[in-house]
């Protein structure tokens, strides 16, 4: 009998946080057969046109592309990550949640994150209703795409999105491993084996390490370098961000390139 091939399902928080993270990995299970679907939560229009200051500024630090709405913003960024999975070979699921930034309060219609220090903090109070709707749309897509594995992020680095995704993820259950967050791991002060707070129920998890080769490198950075209105957010150049890249997954594979999972123990 034919084994079926496996269907890798990530779950991504932006329009690029699994390509960060999880690019050389992608590339490999592509390369063995297998299929990889990237489902990305915060894929949504804005409610309307007019944002915080707050999500203005971080618009303006996407200086290699500034449309000229938000919406446009978030259409640009779409088209953007289809094209960096496309370069890997991967399927994209985009969901229709909006980004933190844009989200208001359903009552009032405030923001409800307008500060960089509310954007990596707790959960805001009236969002709880948004994880059960994030985990109904996940367990949905799931039992649609057959015989799988189902990756979320650990939220290293607590940006709310990233804590309302795994959240979501871990009331689905059957998550077959937990993805660091890069960059963000890359200036978290402990390593994540030391963050025991940050794991689910209370249980250790335990590592799991896959060497890239230098086509994995490469097809990484370049899916990375498809989201050319986020490089600038976090590196001054592509050039950087590969040396970034580098140095962390030869950190993490002891001076062999290498991305890092986390499995309940």
């Amino acid at each position: 009998m034919t084994k079926r091939a496996l269907t890798h399902l990530f779950l991504s928080p932006h329009l690029d946080d699994v390509v960060y993270s999880c690019g050389g990995m992608i590339h490999q299970q592509i390369q063995t057969g297998d299929s990889v679907v990237v489902v990305t939560m915060c894929a949504g229009d804005p409610p309307c046109n007019s944002v915080s200051p707050f999500a203005r500024a971080i618009h303006d630090l996407c200086r290699s592309a500034r449309p000229a709405s938000p919406a446009d913003m978030v259409a640009a960024r779409r088209r953007e990550d289809l094209r960096a999975l496309e370069s890997l070979g991967a399927q994209a699921v985009h969901l229709d949640i909006p980004d933190c930034i844009y989200r208001v309060h359903p009552a009032d219609g405030w923001p409800l994150y307008t500060t960089a220090t509310a954007l990596l903090g707790n959960i805001h109070p009236s969002e709880p209703a948004l994880i059960r709707r994030v985990a109904a749309q996940l367990a949905s897509l799931r039992r649609s795409v057959g015989r799988h594995h189902f990756y979320v992020p650990l939220a290293i680095g607590s940006h709310v999105d990233h804590q309302v995704g795994r959240r979501a993820a871990e009331v689905t259950g059957g998550i077959h491993a937990y993805y660091e967050d890069f960059p963000y791991v890359a200036d978290a002060p402990d390593g994540p084996a030391e963050r025991s707070a940050c794991w689910p129920h209370s249980r250790l998890l335990r590592p799991e390490m896959l060497c890239l080769t230098p086509a994995n490198l490469k097809a990484r950075w370049e899916a990375m370098g498809c989201y050319a209105s986020q490089v600038t957010s976090f590196w001054p150049n592509r050039r950087a961000m590969q040396k970034a890249v580098k140095q962390f997954t030869e950190r993490t594979g002891g001076g062999a390139s290498a991305e890092r999972l986390w499995r309940v123990a």
